[in-house]
């Protein structure tokens, strides 16, 4: 039976067979012999995901002071059934990613059908025929205990096979530019003795031609920067050695808009492997740091907003975070993981990073804090009661829904015996929950809710009127705001309503519950 990928728009491809993969490989030649007449590099992006994807059309984008394309991008997925329809999809000239930048699907048209310098590949083979290879592959933490992120762990069998692969394929001066987020140390530990060892399986003298690394990593944005969070955005980089340093500075200066957004080198590729996890770490600290202020300030009846704007004020403290209902996305629940993982597993360190995890600890832990707030507000239980949760994605006005704190806040409702239901603007499916209907109807959603969750700041909750919400519930529902999206007065409103309201970081609700009752 032909084995089948299936694009999230339900349409099916049918995976490459031995005959597609010879002819594929023939046109692979055929397009880079006619590329480089042109006089163009070739750029081979290993994984379209996410990163990949979008990295790859701002690649083949790229023009020198003439206007003329710099590169031309073969943009390679393995042919597996969960991945490969983003093949044919983008040679269709048309976006594999999900996303509310208007850019996301003109970069891809223009790329594929204007330039034509842009095709997507299941082949291996491409690796073979390009000067620079762009790794954007996934790299994940694994936390196989809720709460303790001390016992995460890497598995990095995947990342070394993809980079054998390269390995395999490779021309020895091909620059290999190592972009996912990895742990510190695997570019000098992992990466370089893998491709070493494939070089001399193939008979390549690596005193004379010693594998070419660099680092440089991505600060992706979802949303409608997501283009602009690429291309117009600063870099950190570093290479193994000064040549590797030097071919990564050239590429990244012909690909990003380093005029307004300058380069900044590290010394080495620790160095900036340790700058990505360290980037992260600091503001997932930041939030965790603020969620315990935020229960100190319930506590005595202060609203702890408003105690961090006028901190605020101060220019050495505009960094603050707000409290909120968690943390979630790729970057800030797993980096500190792959970095404390690496202490220990790659340096041979005895101390990880403690304060690090423990920051990815409570973060993970927030948005039971919301529930908690919820059951006060019901009685005491949620056995029972219809919870209606306003957002799925783990940020506003972005339709992401990876590592969202919605996903930890659904499962414990139900295990509570509550009966939740879900709305997002942007959200299609939730593939965390896909037993989760994403509602769009907002008013027939909320119809018998016992309480409304306000979970992520989307534009749509902003506007709803504390009256209107009471009316189509069909009941008087309890409100939680776990974002802060309720000013005093719509507070007010609910109280006035009937409503019992709890706020995340907001004690003075008890304030306004006994002004609004003088």
């Amino acid at each position: 039976m032909q084995r089948v990928s299936t694009s999230p728009d339900g349409t099916r491809y049918d995976l490459p067979n031995a005959a597609a993969d010879e002819q594929e490989i023939k046109l692979l030649k055929e397009i880079t012999a006619q590329q480089r007449s042109m006089g163009r590099k070739i750029v081979a992006v290993q994984g379209l995901g996410f990163v990949g994807a979008v990295m790859a059309a701002v690649v083949a984008d790229a023009v020198d002071k003439d206007g003329k394309p710099i590169y031309f991008v073969h943009g390679v997925q393995r042919p597996s059934t969960r991945s490969y329809w983003k093949v044919p999809v983008i040679n269709e000239g048309i976006t594999p990613v999900e996303a509310e930048d208007p850019e996301i699907p003109e970069i891809f048209s223009r790329t594929v059908k204007q330039k034509g310098t842009l095709r997507a590949t299941w082949q291996e083979h491409a690796f073979s025929l390009a000067d620079i290879v762009v790794v954007d592959i996934q790299l994940d933490a694994t936390k196989p205990v809720f709460g303790n992120a001390a016992k995460g762990y890497v598995e990095t069998g995947a990342f070394e096979k993809a980079i054998t692969v390269l390995g395999q394929n490779i021309d020895p001066e091909t620059l290999v530019l190592i972009e996912t987020t990895v742990p510190p140390g695997t570019c000098q530990h992992i990466a370089k003795p893998i491709l070493a060892r494939e070089f001399e399986k193939r008979g390549i003298d690596i005193e004379k031609h010693p594998p070419r690394i660099a680092h440089s990593y991505e600060r992706v944005m979802p949303g409608r920067n997501y283009v602009s969070s690429i291309r117009d955005f600063w870099r950190t980089y570093s290479g193994v050695d000064k040549t590797c340093e030097e071919m990564a500075r050239e590429f990244l200066t012909n690909v990003l808009n380093t005029e307004k957004f300058p380069l900044y080198c590290l010394g080495n590729t620790n160095a900036s492997e340790i700058a990505k996890t360290m980037e992260n770490s600091f503001r997932a600290s930041n939030i965790a740091l603020i969620h315990e202020w935020a229960l100190f300030a319930e506590d005595v009846g202060v609203n702890l907003f408003e105690v961090v704007k006028s901190i605020r004020v101060r220019p050495t403290h505009r960094n603050m975070m707000n409290p909120g209902f968690g943390v979630g996305g790729y970057c800030l629940t797993k980096d500190p993981v792959l970095a404390h993982w690496a202490s220990m597993n790659i340096f041979g360190r005895r101390m990880g990073l403690d304060m690090a995890v423990g920051a990815v600890d409570v973060n993970d832990l927030m948005p039971l804090h919301t529930l908690d707030l919820t059951k006060q507000a019901l009685g005491g239980t949620l056995e029972g009661k219809k919870v209606c949760l306003l957002g799925a994605s783990y940020l506003n006005d972005v339709g992401d829904t990876r590592h969202s704190p919605s996903e930890t806040f659904w499962k414990t409702l139900v295990k509570e015996g509550a009966i939740p239901s879900v709305h997002d603007p942007l959200v299609k499916v939730w593939p965390e929950i896909p037993e989760a209907r994403v509602h769009k109807d907002l008013f027939g959603f909320l119809n018998g809710a016992d309480a409304v969750i306000f979970a992520v700041g989307h534009k749509e909750y902003l506007e709803l009127e504390p009256t209107e919400v009471v009316r189509v519930t069909g009941k008087i529902p309890a409100i939680i705001d776990a974002q802060n999206l309720l000013i005093d007065e719509k507070i007010k409103e609910y109280l006035r309503l009937g409503c019992e309201v709890k706020g995340v970081g907001k004690g003075h609700i008890s304030t306004l519950k006994a002004e609004t009752q003088s």
